[in-house]
Order: C-alpha cells, then sequence, then structure tokens
C-alpha cells in the first residue's frame, strides 16, 4: 500500500510506541509510532543514513534499524502462514519502506523507500524460510528471555554485517 504524506491512518494509531517490521515476501516495511514527532525527528528519518542488521538466537530472529543520531533497535521478526516467500534478485535486495507516523493520530511524517543490500536479503530470505518450515515454540518466552540477555546495542554487535544505505 502506498502511504500519503500528511494523511492519517488507523492502522498506525497504537497505545505503545512499539517498533514494527513487516516482511510480505518480496518487500519489508518498518513502522515506527511516535506520539512526539518533531521536525528534528523527521529530518533523521528523512535524511540520516539507515543501517539494517540481523540478529539470531535460539530460533528467533531480530532485525535491527539504526539513524546515524539515533541508538539501534531490534524488532522480532516472524514469519505468518500468508507470505509468498520470493528470493531476492540476483541483483539487488529487498525494498523497505520506513514509516514515521504519529502514534495518537496514524498521521504519516516520513515514508521513505531503501533497499536491503543483498547478503542482508538472503539471510532474511532463509530465516523467513526456516520459520515457516519450523515454527519457533514458546516464541514470546524466547523473545522476553533474549531481550533480558541483550541489549540492542549488543545484539548489534553480535549481528550478522551492517548495510548502509
Amino acid at each position: 500500500m502506498e502511504y500519503i504524506l500528511g494523511k492519517n491512518y488507523d492502522e498506525f494509531i497504537c497505545r505503545h510506541e512499539k517498533i514494527k517490521f513487516y516482511f510480505d515476501g518480496m518487500s519489508a516495511k518498518f513502522v515506527v509510532p511516535r506520539k512526539n514527532v518533531d521536525d528534528g525527528l523527521i529530518d533523521i528519518f528523512n535524511f540520516d543514513r539507515v543501517f539494517f542488521q540481523l540478529f539470531l538466537k535460539d530460533g528467533v530472529v531480530f532485525v535491527l534499524i539504526k539513524f546515524n543520531e539515533l541508538k539501534w533497535v531490534d524488532v522480532p521478526f516472524v514469519v505468518s502462514g500468508a507470505v509468498n516467500l520470493a528470493p531476492p534478485q540476483l541483483s539487488e535486495g529487498y525494498g523497505v519502506d520506513i514509516i514515521l507516523a504519529n502514534a495518537l493520530s496514524g498521521r504519516v511524517y516520513v515514508n521513505r523507500r531503501e533497499a536491503l543490500g543483498l547478503g542482508l536479503s538472503k539471510a532474511l530470505f532463509w530465516a523467513a524460510y526456516r520459520q515457516m518450515k519450523h515454527p519457533v515454540e514458546n516464541l514470546q518466552s524466547r523473545i522476553n528471555k533474549i531481550h533480558a540477555s541483550f541489549s540492542s546495542e549488543e545484539m548489534a554487535r553480535l549481528s550478522l554485517g551492517c548495510v548502509k544505505c
């Protein structure tokens, strides 16, 4: 779906500012809901370099994202059964939309398109494929245990490569 800057979308309204990562098998989307969006944050999301990484532990995959001026953020990645998984093209990785929205109104402030590198896209493909074939049991318990053991910064330090956009 194409999101229009300045328009409100009910799907982005949420009580908690929890970043979400969606993967439909051919492209990805990061949704970053914030209750207080200011011009500085909009500039960071529009213009800063973006870094992506993958962290795998105990069958759980975390996608990490970082903007130059902000800290690493980790998002657990879980494949739903409805994903039509397609391997990345030989010449390019998956596209990823980064959306900054107001958590109270659903208003879109940033809708930025980037690309994951080919290596990271292949790792994401295989992680999704593995999850589809062998779903992780006790997923929330595993996520909580990993979060108790590793900060986002530690996950980034121990993760699979860094892709710079």
